[in-house]
């Protein structure tokens, strides 16, 4: 059945939910901002895991954010139906459709809840089903707002942090703290990865980088890691010019975000900080191993990103772990370098 589309003039609130994961925030971020053009003086609330909460806290895009354990207890989950309640949704748009935030939207009390069909019991659960006809991550979120009759920008704007001054006035001390000149310039390498077919070697970053400062004088390697992922950053580190290298580990989210946004050009596999990295307004190359560049990294090349991508017989797919890593060994060092030295060479500062 076709719904009538919905006028935009009616609603006074509007919710976003994607509790996770860090990248997945940031491909929603052109849903909000095309949904808040089109309903300009509804108030907006996201709804996300609390350890994501301060990336978007203080964001003037925002009039609530709604923080929710990982693992929310019945109790939790109780005291997060009241706050939703309490902020009162007219649309409400699921943009992970779990069963978990098909619940949340169900008992939101929203007249218009927005999800995405075939997923059983929990397309229930929705009033309208948005149908993406794209690729693009960026483009796939926008659907939903085609799915309530509201226009859709006929390209997906890049996802945009906005990032608090003292969050960069945070990151510059701690570079200080480590001996980094203000005017270095930073080119950051990220070689952490959740799960193994998004993690290329450390000997290749280790590679690239070493490439990169034999040839840019002033430039200064910053090897970031997040929980979990130091020994992974210094065993890269290890293999540059001591006096060249920080390792830059264990910074809390908002102090790393405002360090990439100061990089000259940041490198990093299809993992969260590669979409932290465009959205923070870096250079970012993203190493893209199983998934296509087109789904995953939809960035823009005029505005300098960058994709490594080596196409092979099994991609792309959806493996976390696979025996047979192709897709990230055909990804090249002196691929990566000639992507890395032009968009050095492209940069003001050359």
């Amino acid at each position: 059945m076709t719904r009538p589309p919905l006028d935009p003039r009616t609603v006074r609130r509007m919710m976003f939910v994607r509790p996770r994961f860090l990248g997945d925030v940031c491909l929603t971020l052109p849903l909000v901002e095309a949904a808040r053009a089109a309903a300009p003086h509804a108030e907006v609330a996201y709804v996300l895991e609390c350890g994501l909460a301060p990336l978007l806290a203080g964001d003037d895009r925002f009039d609530r954010i709604i923080a929710v354990p990982g693992k929310p207890t019945l109790r939790e989950t109780a005291n997060l139906v009241r706050e939703i309640r309490e902020f009162a949704p007219d649309v409400v748009f699921d943009c992970f459709c779990n069963p978990r935030t098909a619940v949340w939207s169900a008992l939101s009390g929203a007249a218009t809840r927005v999800g995405y069909p075939n997923k059983g019991w929990r397309s229930a659960l929705y009033t309208h089903h948005c149908r993406p006809r794209t690729l693009s991550a960026t483009g796939f979120h926008l659907a939903s707002l085609a799915a309530i009759g509201w226009p859709t920008p006929s390209q997906p704007s890049t996802p945009r942090l906005r990032l608090a001054p003292a969050w960069r006035d945070e990151a510059r001390e701690g570079l200080r703290a480590l001996g980094v000149a203000d005017a270095a310039r930073l080119v950051g390498f990220h070689p952490g990865a959740r799960w193994p077919t998004r993690r290329w070697a450390p000997d290749r970053f280790a590679a690239l980088a070493n490439q990169m400062l034999a040839t840019h004088s002033d430039t200064v390697a910053l090897i970031t890691a997040g929980p979990g992922e130091r020994a992974t950053a210094e065993a890269v580190a290890q293999a540059l010019p001591r006096e060249r290298v920080r390792v830059i580990a264990d910074w809390p989210l908002t102090r790393f975000v405002a360090l990439q946004s100061l990089c000259e050009a940041f490198v990093c596999g299809d993992t969260g900080p590669v979409h932290t990295s465009v959205a923070a307004g870096a250079k970012t190359l993203g190493l893209i191993s199983r998934n296509r560049p087109a789904m995953f990294f939809p960035y823009p090349e005029h505005e300098g990103h960058r994709a490594h991508y080596a196409r092979v017989e099994c991609s792309p797919c959806h493996r976390d772990e696979c025996n047979d890593l192709r897709c990230l060994t055909k990804l090249t060092v002196d691929g990566a370098w000639a992507l890395l030295q032009a968009m050095l060479a492209a940069s003001p500062a050359a």
